[in-house]
């Protein structure tokens, strides 16, 4: 019987290199998701696979890019690397750029840090000119509807446009526009899409989460901190409840990589690789158990399916 495994790829940036490591090791032991769902970095990598096929491709593919590309804007990403003491995620660097009134400034000036030249640049060369349902593996990217507040997969049309919605981060990437619909990355909605996953199809879901765990904090001295804090802790629940429906769900460490640091993939990939690794008797168990508990596990639609 034909296995409906389904790989669901969290957002977590530069961190989601780990995504490839997991890929890389499944298919080494003849294990092919037959479904994949990614937000924001890993609609990226799940995309790619998707099209591709196969680790190698994708891993060379995204190699080249990242070594002969001028098109991600090095200086930004140093700035924002350079204003941080450690490693952390997107929204607890937000209150760094609050302070220095980077964040601010910028808002009165332009829709994003990353202007939309760029921005379409880095997709124009890494992702394809493919549409989605011509992929190689069913796939559906996660994206928000910024408008209406809905979560949406994109499940045809452009891989391209799917791919800059869903990596969209409101106020350091432009968001996608069309028409009166506006679209930002699929984070804000469902970082860990695994009821999208089941949705395509797949009767086990394996979820990869890359983004930082809550962390324990100090006491809060301004408003702000409070603010960006409560943002932070209804986002981390949120996620937490989107992972319980996960047959599995792998934590590659990779919170030594900063989020904006791209150079790192050769980390990422390790890390990713690691984790599959250790944690390859579960996902071989699952593996085997969906070839037929499809049989008996009906899909369901979740979410509202969309074309870009």
């Amino acid at each position: 019987m034909r296995s409906k495994l389904g790989i669901s790829l969290g957002g977590g940036a530069a961190r989601g290199y780990a995504h490839l490591g997991v890929l890389k090791v499944l298919e080494e032991n003849n294990i092919k998701p037959a479904f994949i769902s990614g937000t924001s970095m890993g609609a990226v990598l799940g995309g790619l696979y998707a099209y591709y096929g196969n680790i190698e491709d994708t891993v060379n593919h995204l190699i080249e890019y990242l070594q002969t590309t001028n098109a991600i804007n090095q200086k930004m990403y140093k700035i924002v690397i350079d204003s941080e003491k450690e490693p952390v995620n997107f929204v607890e660097n937000i209150m760094q750029f609050v302070r220095k009134g980077i964040i601010y400034g910028k808002a009165l000036t332009s829709k994003s840090m990353i202007g939309e030249e760029i921005y379409n640049q880095v997709f124009d060369t890494l992702v394809p000119d493919v549409n989605i349902e011509d992929l190689k593996i069913p796939f559906a990217a996660v994206v928000t509807e910024i408008i209406e507040g809905e979560e949406l997969m994109v499940t045809k049309g452009s891989l391209k446009n799917a791919l800059k919605a869903s990596s969209a981060i409101p106020g350091f990437y432009p968001p996608l526009i069309d028409g009166e619909k506006i679209y930002i990355d699929g984070g804000w909605t469902n970082k860990n899409p695994v009821r999208p996953c089941y949705q395509l199809g797949a009767s086990e879901v394996i979820a990869v989460c890359v983004a930082r765990e809550l962390e324990d904090t100090k006491d809060f001295q301004i408003g702000m901190d409070l603010i960006i804090r409560s943002n932070a802790v209804s986002t981390h629940r949120l996620g937490q409840l989107q992972k319980e429906d996960a047959s599995l769900v792998l934590y590659p460490k990779v919170e030594h990589i900063h989020w904006a640091n791209f150079g790192r993939y050769e980390e990422g990939i390790a890390s990713g690789i690691e984790c599959a690794k250790d944690c390859f008797h579960d996902i071989k168990k699952i593996y085997g158990r969906s070839k037929w508990t499809g049989w008996i596990k009906s899909k369901k639609k979740y979410i509202r399916e969309i074309s870009l």
